[in-house]
């Protein structure tokens, strides 16, 4: 990284200074690297004139004494690698840090106010985001610190650390797991504002387990039987989507999804798109009376997965949309119509 990276400020919009300004307040580290690096190296090089001194002295000693200076000299080497090992993480973490902001800049808002961000939570960011070198977890990472930025308060501390606890498989599973999500829009109206506002109210996986709860909430009369293979398929989809229990499982016990909750959908978004549930025999929604309110079950993001659901880069695997309208107009009886692109 070059030294002309976050430290040249004098160019930058309003949001970027107030941004960085508020990170060094907060912090204190973002201006010192160069000072850590030089306090560590007086150190070490103290250490160093120390452990000559000592073995001058152990010379004109005794062959007791020499034992014993040859024993601090050991201690004072290990003292010395700890210091350049230390100086190594010091840096490291520094370099994450300001990576973690330079890709966070561009996804400002110009209208974004830094200075409504707690210090504890810039204190918490990065000593979570200071830890990462991979590439890709870092620009996660630094879409939270936008976020945070333009709307104080998007990104809870238990959103930090559940994701500072996610290793890069358990990443990529709540990806994909997001990629499948039907999403229930708090105000879908907002969407055709501008700019759009995006606020979840549900998000979830509609899958079918089969178990005696689901019976009700379909619109068909249902036997065990029937249920039961509606489940197999509905498991299939999944599967055929890299998605097994166990994968599901995974993702609960990190807390980011939930597996027993219902919720009701007349509408959803799914991969930039609204869709309208109607009645079977609606194709296009007129009036109120020709949506459908359905009872989805299976698993939905918890608040902390429908935080973190925005800086995911979720896309429609091929074919499932398909598979699981398809499955859904079976399902409930009814009929699922595009309304209007985001």
């Amino acid at each position: 990284m070059s030294d002309n990276s976050i430290m040249n400020i004098g160019d930058l919009a309003e949001p970027v200074k107030v941004l960085i300004e508020k990170i060094g307040d907060a912090t204190g580290i973002l201006y010192e690297p160069k000072h850590i690096v030089a306090v560590a190296e007086a150190q070490a090089k103290a250490a160093k004139i120390q452990a000559e001194s000592e073995i001058e002295t152990a010379k004109i000693k005794a062959e007791v004494a020499k034992i014993q200076a040859e024993a601090q000299i050991e201690i004072t080497d290990l003292q010395r690698r700890a210091a350049q090992r230390w100086i190594a993480e010091q840096g490291q973490q520094q370099e994450s840090i300001e990576n973690t902001i330079i890709k966070a800049i561009p996804q400002l808002n110009e209208d974004a106010d830094p200075k409504a961000i707690e210090d504890d939570w810039i204190i918490k960011f990065f000593d979570k985001c200071r830890l990462v070198t991979d590439d890709e977890v870092q620009d996660l990472w630094a879409s939270i610190l936008a976020g945070e930025a333009n709307s104080a308060g998007a990104y809870s501390p238990k959103a930090l650390t559940i994701l500072a606890d996610m290793n890069q498989n358990s990443l990529m599973l709540f990806n994909a797991f997001c990629s499948l999500c039907l999403v229930n829009l708090d105000n879908p109206r907002l969407l055709m504002a501008s700019p759009p506002i995006f606020k979840i109210k549900d998000a979830r996986v509609p899958i079918i387990k089969g178990d005696f709860k689901e019976a009700y909430v379909t619109s068909l009369p249902i036997s065990d039987e029937e249920l039961r293979v509606l489940a197999q398929k509905s498991e299939s989809i999944y599967k055929g989507y890299g998605f097994g229990l166990k994968d599901f499982q995974l993702l609960l016990e990190h807390g980011l999804i939930e597996g027993s909750s219902l919720m009701e959908y007349n509408l959803f978004w799914y991969n930039n798109e609204l869709w309208g549930i109607l009645e079977p025999s609606s194709y296009f929604p007129s009036t109120l009376e020709d949506y459908k309110e359905i009872t989805i079950t299976g698993y939905a993001l918890t608040s902390v997965g429908r935080e973190l659901f925005h800086i995911t880069k979720h896309s429609s695997p091929l074919g499932y949309f398909e598979k699981i309208t398809e499955f859904l107009k079976i399902y409930y009886d009814a009929n699922i119509v595009k309304l209007s692109k985001r």
